[in-house]
C-alpha cells in the first residue's frame, strides 16, 4: 500500500468529512469509525456531527441492540461487505463493456495495415473475440477475470450484482452506499482490499483463458 502523509490540507479533509457525513445520512453505518480513524489518521479535528454520530453509535453497541433484519446482512459490517462486492462486480462489467468498444475498434482499425506485425494484428483480433460485444458476454468475461477474487460470481451473480447497482445508484438516497473508504481502515472491520488478480495464476493473455 501507499504511505500517504500524516497531515493533509484542511480543504481536502473537511470535503472528506463532508462525505462521509452524506454517507451517515444515508445509513452507512460504518462511514462513522471510517471518519473517526481518517481523523485520527491525518490529525484532522473531529467536526460535531461525527462526535454525536460516534455517541449514539457506542450506546447503541453498549445497550447491545439486534439489528432487526436477519440474514445475510443482518449488522452493517456484512452489508458493506455485500455492497462492496455488488459494486466490484459493476465496475468490472463496465470495464468489460468500455473494453469490448476498445477492441473491437482497435482489431477493425489495423486489420487491413501492413505497417503492423501480423502477431500484433491477430492478437487485437483474439482479444477482441474474447470480449465479445454483448451485455450477457461482459458477465462472462467479468465472472473470469474475479476469479480467485472475494467479488467472484457466477455469470448469473455478476449479473444480478450489476442491475442492483445501477438500481441502487439512481436513487440519491442510497449511491452512497458505494462510497469509499480508506484502504487502511478496512483490517479494522475484518474486511480486506483486493485488487483485480487472478492470485496463484501467471501472466498470460485473457484469451487463453476459458470462459
Amino acid at each position: 500500500m501507499v504511505d500517504w502523509p500524516t497531515k493533509l490540507p484542511s480543504a481536502f479533509a473537511e470535503r472528506e468529512m463532508e462525505r462521509f457525513k452524506k454517507m451517515v445520512d444515508d445509513g452507512v453505518a460504518v462511514a462513522v469509525p471510517a471518519a473517526l480513524d481518517y481523523c485520527q489518521r491525518y490529525n484532522c479535528r473531529p467536526p460535531k456531527w461525527l462526535l454525536a454520530a460516534s455517541v449514539s453509535m457506542l450506546c447503541t453497541l453498549m445497550k447491545g441492540e439486534e439489528p432487526r433484519k436477519r440474514g445475510r446482512a443482518t449488522n452493517h459490517i456484512s452489508r458493506y461487505r455485500q455492497d462492496q462486492i455488488d459494486y466490484s462486480r459493476w465496475s468490472t462489467v463496465v470495464w468489460v463493456r468500455e473494453s469490448q468498444l476498445e477492441l473491437a475498434k482497435q482489431a477493425e482499425d489495423i486489420k487491413d495495415r501492413t505497417d503492423y506485425p501480423a502477431s500484433w494484428r491477430q492478437d487485437r483480433e483474439r482479444l477482441a473475440a474474447w470480449y465479445g460485444h454483448t451485455l450477457d458476454r461482459a458477465f462472462r468475461c467479468a465472472a473470469a477475470l474475479l476469479e480467485g477474487n472475494e467479488s467472484f460470481g457466477s455469470p448469473d451473480a455478476i449479473k444480478r450484482s450489476y442491475f442492483k447497482v445501477i438500481r441502487i445508484q439512481r436513487d440519491p438516497r442510497q449511491a452512497t452506499r458505494y462510497g469509499y473508504i480508506d484502504v487502511h481502515f478496512l483490517p479494522k472491520l475484518g474486511l480486506k482490499w483486493e485488487p483485480l488478480v487472478r492470485p496463484g495464476r501467471k501472466l498470460e493473455p485473457l484469451y487463453n483463458i476459458p470462459i
